[in-house]
């Protein structure tokens, strides 16, 4: 995919989405399109997680309650603490079960996303509306939230034991279903669901600001920023109390049993405040692993085009 020259062309992801290609290039088939746009964003998911991972697993530890008592003076002295403790693999804990599950799912997310856009058109080429790429991240969200629970559930699982061992990801698979079967893997799943309907929001501020902003390369590195802090803080509560569940086993007693348990619980115990711990590194981590997504992505997919 190229990048256009004329402003009045639209700068963003839609011009692959909807299948209007390069100036001068024919129309690519859908099939083809899908395909494409799946293994670019599986490439933007793979850069994005290497980049964003060890702020991820900050964020963990500072989310769940079981562990957020040992880090008190901030992310970096976190960071620092991990680093010290477990060596700096640690920050890397649990990456296995992401990156052969999340990278590809980044790759479903950008196809569905483009295949959710090109539902709503009525005709090859044409941009589509904000409310039109909202509802297309959205409907994008929920159904990557079928993929993501179960991984998530794995990878925070592993993030959140302290000592300097990392058990493989099938010993935390097995455990968990045995214990629980299939819906053990599932935990989380509703508030997995209502957290990743933020897709939403993140890929319109993707193509708000790729419309707005002048026509550069660098254009789809300062959107993406932009698309991650929005996606994020618009969602931040939703993923607080999804770690919280995720970080217990099912056992059907305790606070942590719903979503509205959990969240119940949490205010009464730890205030408002505790939708929100663990935002700044989330918002750190969102700059340059967006950054890497969306540059990623777009070099690929003009590769690929």
């Amino acid at each position: 995919m190229s990048f256009p020259t004329d402003p009045r062309e639209e700068k963003s992801i839609t011009h692959a989405a909807l299948g209007d290609g390069d100036v001068g290039k024919t129309t690519l088939p859908q099939w083809r399109l899908l395909m494409n746009e799946y293994l670019a964003g599986t490439v933007g998911g793979m850069a994005g997680l290497v980049v964003g991972y060890p702020f991820d697993t900050v964020k963990v530890r500072l989310q769940n309650p079981e562990t957020a008592g040992k880090y008190t003076h901030g992310i970096w002295s976190t960071f620092g603490r991990i680093v010290a403790e477990e060596r700096f693999l640690g920050l890397f804990k649990g990456i296995a079960s992401p990156m052969a599950t999340l990278a590809p799912l980044n790759g479903l997310v950008f196809g569905g996303y483009g295949y959710f856009l090109r539902l709503q058109s009525s005709a090859s080429g044409q941009v589509p509306t904000l409310w039109q790429v909202t509802v297309a991240g959205t409907l994008t969200g929920i159904a990557a939230s079928t993929i993501t629970a179960p991984t998530e559930l794995i990878k925070i699982r592993q993030q959140t034991l302290i000592s300097t061992g990392i058990p493989s990801t099938w010993s935390v698979v097995r455990t968990i279903y045995s214990k629980h079967g299939i819906p053990g893997l599932y935990r989380g799943i509703t508030a997995t669901v209502l957290r990743d309907a933020g897709y939403g929001p993140y890929f319109l501020a993707y193509e708000l600001t790729t419309r707005l902003s002048p026509s550069s390369p660098v254009t789809p590195l300062f959107a993406g920023a932009i698309a991650g802090i929005i996606g994020w803080t618009a969602t931040f509560p939703l993923d607080v109390l999804k770690t919280r569940i995720q970080s217990f086993d099912a056992d059907g007693s305790g606070p942590y049993r719903s979503t509205w348990s959990t969240a119940v619980h949490s205010w009464q115990e730890e205030g408002w405040g505790v939708f929100w711990r663990g935002l700044w590194p989330t918002v750190v981590r969102a700059v340059p692993v967006n950054m890497a997504t969306f540059g990623a992505f777009e070099l690929a997919l003009r590769y690929l085009a």
